[in-house]
């Protein structure tokens, strides 16, 4: 039978004070009140667990057990509460995030920032990996939370997903590269020097290779780079140093474009889109540390989006950001 909490603590307070009325006043219980509790308790349990004698109230071999054993119980019950009332105030815990290339090293990694900064104490880690390895880690529940290309996503029944705004491609290169001269520039004309990137869901080579649009005479293997890379920074130091050119996000290209050690082609293929989407297990219930970072990713993203250039930067990288609308 369950021994309730709270007559064992009743019956630990007239084990300490061994005296009826004096433990009821530390409890701030009447005497009969406490009297009650302890017979209930001794009713649960079968046995008899104190004496009263005319020095006052003895614990039985059983009173003796339960003295020495009930205390632990009642930390560890403590503990449990405590540990359980940080982890909901986001005092403990952890969270797992894995994430796509392009999406971890930008509003990813600053919705990680942010939560770190208003949850200091959380253990956070951030995976970065190609898209079917995100959803892999989120199946095998080595991540609460993925963002991936949403071409993986969107048909598995077992995920929670949520669609993030599509984000333009921009191919990038040094500013002295051939390609800045040029007018009318092709994807034919441009996939003539070696493409840096990532063979991934969600990535300008898979979906070149995954579309139909390559130019004309191009197979689908030669939609892939020439320089493979698994982290956007990396593409951006190859391209400073060569004639490679660079697809990314608008985010991953800003600080290099407004330092002018890149620039931007004249050149919008309508499929060079990154389609992301933030998912985790449809049975499983999120840590409140995974649904502090999720409200915090959407706000990051939705901010982000919001700073797209409305469209295509010229040769050179300056990149005007879409207006607001004046209030009225």
């Amino acid at each position: 039978m369950a021994i309730e909490f709270r007559l064992l603590e009743h019956a630990l307070a007239v084990g300490a004070h061994r005296n009826f009325a004096r433990a009821a006043e530390a409890l701030g219980l009447s005497q009969p009140s406490l009297s009650r509790s302890v017979a209930s308790l001794e009713r649960q349990l079968g046995v008899r667990l104190f004496d009263r004698t005319p020095r006052g109230v003895v614990p039985t071999t059983f009173g003796c057990l339960l003295l020495e054993r009930g205390a632990s119980v009642l930390q560890r019950e403590a503990d449990l509460r405590r540990e359980i009332r940080a982890l909901a105030g986001l005092d403990a815990g952890t969270l797992a995030v894995a994430a796509g290339p392009y999406p971890a090293e930008t509003f990813v990694a600053e919705a990680i920032g942010r939560l770190s900064r208003k949850h200091p104490r959380l253990r956070i880690s951030l995976m970065e990996a190609e898209g079917a390895q995100v959803l892999r880690d989120v199946l095998a529940e080595r991540a609460d939370v993925g963002v991936a290309g949403f071409e993986i996503l969107e048909k598995d029944p077992r995920l929670v997903v949520q669609r993030l705004a599509a984000r333009r491609f921009h191919f990038a290169c040094r500013p002295g590269h051939p390609l800045v001269r040029e007018a009318r520039l092709t994807l034919a004309r441009i996939l003539d020097y070696p493409l840096v990137t990532t063979v991934l869901h969600g990535t300008p080579a898979a979906y070149l290779a995954g579309h139909g649009t390559l130019p004309k005479g191009r197979r689908p293997t030669e939609a892939v780079p020439q320089i493979a890379v698994n982290a956007a920074a990396l593409g951006l130091g190859i391209v400073r140093a060569s004639d490679a050119v660079f697809p990314a996000t608008m985010p991953i290209l800003a600080a290099d474009l407004a330092a002018g050690r890149l620039v931007t082609l004249d050149f919008d293929a309508p499929v060079l889109r990154l389609s992301a989407g933030i998912f985790h297990l449809r049975d499983r219930t999120l840590s409140p540390a995974a649904r502090a970072f999720l409200d915090i990713l959407r706000e990051v993203e939705a901010q982000s989006a919001e700073g797209e250039p409305a469209a295509a930067p010229r040769r050179g990288g300056a990149v005007t950001p879409r207006r607001s609308k004046p209030p009225r």
